[in-house]
């Protein structure tokens, strides 16, 4: 009976696995030669370069520097090798900028968790070249609400909007998206402030005050900070990289890249990973790319940790969250769709709700 529950499981989490033209590309730049190769060409011949989606170019700046290696004769490798120096360029001045955020928090000695591609730069997990990212993700302790977008309105992050119209935003959502400058200008910046490091559920403080306990020391391009012990990060690169890509309504893929590099990278505590999932609720988000890296990408999960996740991830409310996130496509995706856009409300709103409420003493 459990090996069945365990088969219905893994069968439900696929819908964190991403559609066939990503996953082609994503095996294309992980596996060994000859089978990128197949997985290369079975690519190109389904797809135009010129009607990438923005996560796909993305992927191809990765893919491009094995590009010469897995298809030596391909027209398109000056042209791919170009688009990921001019996108990597980009992104590195890009964040340069946008560090400037991280300096005025410095100074007022507030704390910065690092997220998502910051945490791994800071960790050291993953190679700077060819990987394109647009902003800093960062997550402040909620009682540091207040100051820290006041800090950041004041010298010009938020646009038009003043402070506390974009605190009442943050009450209602896992943090804000805050830029300055523009491309036109080419000065522009981009900051994503969270008070939790996850879109949904609403995490309560006791969760949250754990997760800063266990933060570790780090330094990003010369600044003090703390960022997610690998588990930590492991569990969060789950839950954040389950959610669609809108307009797609896909997986952007890049996530498969950054577990992957957190696996090989450090030798991780298994029974605290599980422990993480569990607390952040995390556990069909996490068995859904587990089971990708291992069965598509042939990383080493040990069995045991998806078994273990399937029997965790039990519990109703967590897959209806999960359902409500996961990408669609493919014909499901009429039936889909409107399903997971009516659950997703209702979730948004019950999240809005906890958070108005909690967010009294902010």
């Amino acid at each position: 009976m459990s090996s069945l529950r365990n088969r219905l499981s893994l069968r439900f989490a696929r819908q964190a696995w991403p559609d066939p033209n990503t996953d082609q590309l994503i095996k294309a730049t992980l596996l060994p030669a000859d089978e990128a190769r197949a997985c290369w060409r079975s690519w190109k011949a389904a797809n135009d370069i010129d009607d990438c989606t923005w996560p796909q170019f993305k992927i191809l700046a990765r893919f491009s520097g094995r590009l010469p290696q897995v298809d030596p004769e391909c027209p398109e490798i000056p042209r791919l090798h170009g688009m990921a120096k001019a996108l990597w360029t980009q992104s590195q001045m890009r964040l340069n900028r946008s560090a400037a955020a991280l300096d005025i928090l410095v100074e007022q000695d507030i704390p910065i968790y690092l997220m998502k591609s910051a945490a791994l730069e800071a960790l050291e997990m993953t190679k700077l070249t060819r990987r394109v990212t647009s902003d800093i993700d960062l997550m402040v302790k909620r009682w540091d609400l207040r100051l820290v977008i006041s800090a950041l309105v004041e010298q010009g992050w938020g646009g038009n909007e003043d402070a506390e119209t974009a605190l009442q935003r943050c009450r209602y959502h896992p943090g804000i998206n805050l830029q300055r400058g523009s491309e036109e200008k080419r000065d522009n910046s981009d900051v994503d402030v969270h008070h939790q490091p996850v879109h949904m559920p609403f995490l309560d403080d006791d969760v949250i005050d754990r997760i800063w306990d266990s933060a570790i020391p780090a330094d990003f391009r010369g600044r003090a900070v703390v960022v997610p012990a690998p588990e930590e990060l492991l569990v969060f690169t789950a839950m954040q990289g389950i959610r669609r890509f809108v307009p797609s309504h896909m997986s952007s893929g890049m996530w498969a890249f950054d577990m992957a590099e957190i696996v090989d990278g450090k030798s991780l505590d298994w029974t605290r990973v599980l422990e993480v999932a569990a607390m952040c609720k995390g556990s069909w988000a996490l068995l859904g790319c587990l089971s990708y890296l291992k069965q598509q990408l042939d990383v080493g999960i040990p069995d045991r940790i998806l078994s273990a996740l399937s029997d965790q991830a039990a519990g109703l409310d967590e897959a209806v969250m999960f359902y409500a996130q996961a990408p669609t496509y493919g014909l499901t995706k009429f039936i889909n769709l409107p399903l997971r856009e009516i659950v997703l409300l209702n979730r948004q709103r019950a999240f809005a709700h906890t958070g108005h409420h909690a967010s009294e003493t902010w």
